[in-house]
């Protein structure tokens, strides 16, 4: 009895021990990746597969929000069956592990007579069993003026009347960094119409600039009435086949962001074996960690790889890691992935050749 007892507070000592989940860190698949940057056939967004291995490794590095949010993908269209029952499976997987699942709507240049048709897409999207939206006004065309930011309140107070079931998650604005105005005072003012919607809204940003090599708090904007505020981070979304991003996040971004006073999001590149050292990276940053391991960032990244089917020709895990710690250290800029292979031949076949080829 004294034994099982022991065994059952050592068990209970290990859970309580463990990391959990953080629900205000994610990723997003917010890129560029259009048919020219295909690689391995695949472009637009990570295949259902690599989706389901993402929110996989999330899990299991303690991430908590999955944002879908591709740019060359039309996310405002309706699902066919296939698509339906993927997004059905993914919605699932994420329920049970713990990573909530958030899809983004670009309802670009408005009308109001385009709300019912935007209803009833996220109407379907909401029978998968996601139950988290974003509307994304990003890089849209013709979406500056007043009047059409004026439309863009009328939609949001519109979703949220007549969908109920799902919950506005965020709100990324067509002014989402401050850059595109020559003073932060320009940039707030023309936030002031967007800012009407409810106060409770998350608005979403990249800070300053598009891709700021650092971000504080300082950087978001002030409005009136305030509203909670969450980080977009572009610093590894290269948008091309031919380069994979060595620099490590850590060290870059306030602390207090990846918490739930805030929230963090890391726009991802592609395809996705080529980021798993920036995901277990964050996982370490959402869970208190101020900073990264290289070595052990490219062991894991390494290990993933060689799970996958993209170690070839004989080479082991170790050469593989070995290799991933050295470019990484460098953080040297290749033009193609050729001439990446050319300085680390242990990589060489790896980020250029399918899986299992």
């Amino acid at each position: 009895m004294y034994y099982y007892l022991i065994c059952i507070l050592f068990v209970i000592f290990v859970k309580s021990s463990q990391a959990v989940i953080n629900p205000s860190v994610g990723v997003v698949e917010g890129y560029y990746w259009t048919q020219d940057d295909a690689v391995n056939g695949q472009y637009g967004s990570y295949s259902f597969s690599d989706r389901q291995k993402l929110i996989q490794m999330m899990a299991n590095n303690n991430l908590g929000v999955y944002w879908f949010s591709p740019q060359t993908v039309d996310v405002n269209a309706l699902w066919n069956t296939q698509l339906l029952n993927e997004w059905t499976t993914i919605a699932t997987l994420g329920s049970s592990l713990n990573v909530k699942i958030v899809y983004g709507i670009r309802p670009g240049w408005l009308d109001t007579s385009v709300f019912p048709s935007i209803l009833a897409r996220l109407q379907q999207i909401a029978s998968a069993g996601i139950t988290y939206y974003t509307v994304n006004f990003d890089d849209a065309e013709g979406v500056d003026t007043t009047s059409q930011q004026q439309k863009e309140v009328q939609l949001i107070n519109y979703l949220q009347t007549n969908l109920p079931s799902m919950n506005l998650y965020s709100v990324l604005p067509f002014a989402y960094y401050q850059d595109m105005f020559s003073t932060k005072t320009k940039w707030q003012n023309a936030l002031a119409t967007i800012n009407q919607v409810s106060s409770s809204i998350p608005f979403i940003f990249t800070g300053k600039e598009i891709s700021p090599s650092t971000f504080q708090t300082s950087q978001f904007p002030t409005l009136s009435p305030s509203r909670p505020y969450k980080f977009f981070d572009n610093w590894i979304a290269g948008d091309t086949k031919d380069r994979i991003s060595w620099g490590m996040i850590d060290g870059r971004v306030d602390s207090v962001i990846f918490t739930s006073q805030y929230g963090y999001f890391l726009n991802l590149a592609f395809p996705l074996e080529r980021v798993p050292h920036h995901i277990y990276c964050l996982g370490l940053l959402a869970t208190g960690s101020s900073t990264c391991s290289v070595s052990a960032s490219a062991t894991y990244w390494a290990n993933y790889l060689n799970s996958n089917g993209f170690i070839h020709n004989g080479k082991t895990v170790t050469q593989v890691a070995t290799a991933l710690t050295n470019a990484i250290n460098q953080d040297n800029y290749y033009n193609t992935i050729a001439d990446m292979e050319a300085a680390f031949p242990a990589l060489a076949t790896i980020f250029s050749t399918a899986p299992g080829a």
